[in-house]
């Protein structure tokens, strides 16, 4: 998204009370919307999921890994309309709106990140997905699929690799996720890490939303 985009303004409830630019909303620390698009599913009895490896140019968090799309609500555009439109812009993943599935929304003011006062809005796409069905962009380079216990054990540091299938400028191939994947995050995005993991995995185990493991409850 281009600096210079128009975004809504948001007050803390989430409604709308202005416009700005992108840039101009990141410098004047205005509330304003994310999306969170996550690809999870059932597989012999595992949670799996499919991760987007960032790549934006003058991105902070480049090079690690992230939910397979996300981005900025645009001026006037309800959330699941940006799930859609993030999807196919980021990954070139073509779903309607009823294949998404809302978990819930996350009010959070995080000092250390440009999107200083965010809400946001985690969506979960439940559908198997192949890794070679995706598209890079010049926001995402690569892929990886791997076990959501896998992934908490690297944000937790439990462990400090783990296997996944990855795709890469390297090629399609299994080997090994690092902890190196998360660790440039700080402790507000993990945070939201831990309760989007948290609330897919209740989707995937009983077939229902809680919104309290999102918004903290």
């Amino acid at each position: 998204m281009p600096a210079d985009e128009l975004i809504d303004v948001l007050d803390e409830s989430g409604a709308v009370i202005g416009t700005k630019s992108r840039a101009r909303v990141h410098q004047d620390g205005d509330w304003h919307g994310l999306i969170f698009v996550w690809s999870a599913w059932l597989e012999e009895g595992r949670s799996m999921m499919m991760l987007q490896r960032r790549a934006r140019r003058a991105d902070p968090f480049s090079a690690q890994v992230d939910a397979l799309a996300g981005g900025h609500l645009l001026q006037g555009e309800c959330p699941v309309e940006g799930a859609v439109r993030e999807l196919e812009e980021e990954v070139g993943l073509q779903v309607t709106q009823s294949q998404l599935v809302e978990l819930g929304t996350m009010r959070m003011e995080r000092p250390d990140v440009d999107c200083r006062r965010v809400i946001e809005h985690l969506f979960l796409c439940p559908v198997a997905l192949q890794i070679d069905q995706l598209k890079t962009s010049d926001e995402v380079d690569g892929f990886a699929q791997v076990s959501i216990a896998d992934l908490a054990d690297l944000i937790e540091t439990r462990r400090d690799r783990v296997t996944a299938h990855l795709r890469d400028q390297e090629g399609t191939r299994v080997g090994d996720l690092s902890h190196h994947a998360v660790s440039a995050y700080p402790p507000t995005i993990l945070e939201t890490f831990r309760r989007s993991l948290a609330a897919i995995e209740h989707y995937l185990q009983h077939g229902e939303t809680d919104p309290g493991l999102i918004e903290g409850n």
